[in-house]
């Protein structure tokens, strides 16, 4: 019998999707929160484009339309040879599902304490992107801008809260810009970016 991603999501659960969207390059692009989310001084999130799907809107649907909203761009989903199953505390196992394109991952994140939904789950599900044009029109309360991420600075992002000038010296890059960043601002991965960082470690030391 086939398994499919609506299958692992309760029904009526909070759910969204994410994108491990990469460039040309092969570099991870995540926004920079815009200005509506609260960061404490001197930080900014990270976390991949994507968001909670509307009612009656399939997970792929919700893809396309929020990279459109958020990026002024499309792009194109890619099929993903494994799909993982994450918690919060970074644990990951595989399973086998039948969606096509296959997801990368179902992210069960647990709303930290302090936040209006604390200690409820967000399941994101992620799929693995490509950017088919630059990024044109962002909406600056949503999206501050789009940085490009190397695997190495992905997998060590959960432990770091490096300056966006020490990730630029490292090889990163920042590829848009709507808003004024100061450029010793100090990130941290949230959501799709965490997720990312678990699997990728995960793929590694399986041979994934």
């Amino acid at each position: 019998m086939s398994t499919y991603i609506d299958d692992l999501v309760p029904e009526g659960a909070e759910s969204g999707v994410g994108l491990a969207l990469r460039d040309s390059l092969g570099r991870y692009l995540f926004f920079l929160a815009g200005t509506k989310f609260a960061c404490p001084p001197g930080e900014l999130f990270y976390a991949g484009i994507g968001g909670h799907r509307e009612e009656g809107e399939t997970w792929i649907e919700c893809a396309h339309r929020e990279a459109i909203e958020e990026m002024g761009v499309d792009v194109e989903l890619v099929s993903s040879h494994d799909t993982w199953i994450v918690s919060s505390d970074g644990g990951a196992e595989r399973t086998v599902v039948s969606d096509q394109p296959r997801p990368m991952a179902l992210y069960r994140m647990v709303h930290p304490e302090g936040t209006p939904r604390a200690g409820e789950t967000y399941h994101i599900v992620i799929y693995r992107a490509a950017l088919l044009e630059p990024p044109s029109e962002m909406p600056i309360e949503e999206v501050r801008g789009i940085i490009a991420l190397t695997r190495e600075q992905v997998v060590q992002g959960p432990e770091r809260k490096p300056s966006i000038t020490e990730l630029i010296y490292d090889g990163a890059e920042i590829v848009s810009l709507v808003g004024p960043v100061d450029l010793g601002t100090r990130l941290f991965p949230l959501g799709t970016a965490a997720a990312l960082a678990f699997v990728l470690r995960w793929g590694a030391t399986t041979g994934s």
